[in-house]
């Protein structure tokens, strides 16, 4: 599993920290480690001062002291007095090379280890103003070009929004210039990889009605690296000393994911949002021709349909039980304080969740089961669970007799 990080460098003594513990907490599970932070905002130390904002201005020969032992790093001050992007790698286990770069974006290249070869790398932070950004738009059309049969992953601070939902506060008002940034990554057939933590990733650091919050922080996916890395994740973290969220990309080889095959659980298709679910998949824009179009949908939706199933029908027994112990416990107390309002609603509501979740088990189970012929009835789910247990004793393989009569045991 590869792990880049993405965070803006407000504070470059607290930066170096954060880079550590995320390095460590994941040191059991990833391979690679990578980050690329920004420079360029108020520092986080020390009262902010209206007006002009003060700069940090990184050179090469600060990079030892910012990063941990063992690390090497490049900055973009070549193209910017400020040195806007600092990249740095665990040198240990990666190795990169500089591919190009401007005051907007750096790209590299990862040249070791093997399997991780001729992955692109492009860390972005946007100007603020969207004339100065026309130039970083044109750079991602024709590097989608250049980079067409290579995994290429974009990160970084945008300073744009792909749509209006992607802010609030502020000003409302959809300009001609907004159509730029979802312009450039629709021509560019580029995909958002989908992200958990916060929508929002810059707060303007204001109360009240001045405050304003912006999706700005963005990752990207090309076509490759999609079907090299489909389980390929983003994480945006709570805002630290930073006034943007810090950003945790995942990349995870398939195989270690997909050790079981993907089934369709009937019992989704009569959950209220499962319409929901394919509507919004299916609403997703996909260039290309239809059958790639179909096809790209149905995938993106079995990763939906497997987070659904994460939630409401994984360890579908275990929470049956679960909810039963909390309903028991409810009628206790409604039995002692049977004139209680809060608890008779409490009662009646875990008593409805928990006859759901008996019908998810059982139809779970049937389903597992292939026993087709018996309806569904109440509380059959041992006797599915039984078949289910018996058929796979069925199939499995105890033994294997070779030709000279020897018995190997698996």
């Amino acid at each position: 599993m590869v792990q880049c990080m993405e965070e803006k460098m407000d504070s470059f003594s607290g930066a170096t920290d954060i880079v550590n513990d995320e390095l460590e907490a994941a040191s059991s599970s990833t391979n690679e480690g990578l980050t690329g932070d920004k420079t360029g905002s108020p520092l986080a130390k020390g009262k902010k001062r209206k007006g002009k904002k003060k700069r940090v201005a990184v050179s090469p020969t600060v990079l030892p002291r910012i990063f941990p032992n063992g690390w090497e790093g490049l900055t973009n001050i070549a193209d910017h007095p400020n040195g806007r992007i600092v990249v740095g790698w665990n040198a240990q286990k990666l190795r990169l090379r500089r591919l190009d770069s401007t005051a907007q974006w750096i790209s590299c290249e990862i040249c070791a280890p093997h399997h991780l070869t001729g992955t692109v790398l492009t860390f972005v932070y946007g100007f603020n103003n969207y004339g100065e950004r026309l130039s970083l738009w044109r750079y991602i059309q024709e590097s989608s070009e250049v980079n067409k049969l290579k995994p290429w992953v974009l990160m970084g601070d945008f300073n744009a929004i792909l749509r209006p939902s992607d802010r609030s506060g502020g000003a409302r008002d959809w300009q001609r210039h907004h159509e730029d940034f979802p312009d450039c990554i629709s021509s560019s057939s580029l995909n958002q990889v989908p992200y958990t933590g916060l929508h929002l990733s810059w707060h303007n650091g204001q109360e009240g009605e001045g405050t304003i919050l912006r999706k700005l922080d963005w990752v990207f996916e090309n076509l490759p690296l999609f079907v090299k890395w489909p389980f390929a994740r983003a994480k945006f973290l709570p805002r630290q000393a930073s006034d943007h969220s810090a950003i945790v990309v995942n990349l995870v080889e398939a195989s270690r994911l997909a050790q079981f095959p993907f089934k369709f659980m009937n019992q989704w298709a009569e959950h209220e949002d499962f319409m929901q679910i394919v509507q919004r998949v299916w609403d997703q824009p996909i260039t290309g021709n239809a059958m790639f179009q179909f096809t790209s949908k149905l995938l993106k939706l079995k990763q939906h349909l497997r987070g659904k199933h994460r939630q409401s029908t994984s360890n579908i027994s275990y929470k049956v039980f679960k909810a039963q112990v909390r309903w028991s416990k409810t009628q206790v107390q409604l039995d002692i304080d049977p004139g209680n309002g809060r608890l008779r609603d409490k009662e009646r509501q875990q008593a409805v969740a928990y006859f759901s979740l008996c019908r998810e088990e059982e139809a779970f189970y049937k389903q597992r089961s292939r026993v087709q012929w018996l309806a569904l009835g109440y509380r059959n789910t041992k006797f599915f669970h039984r078949s289910l247990i018996h058929r796979n004793a069925r199939n499995s393989i105890g033994r294997l007799v070779d030709d000279s009569g020897l018995v190997h045991t698996v």
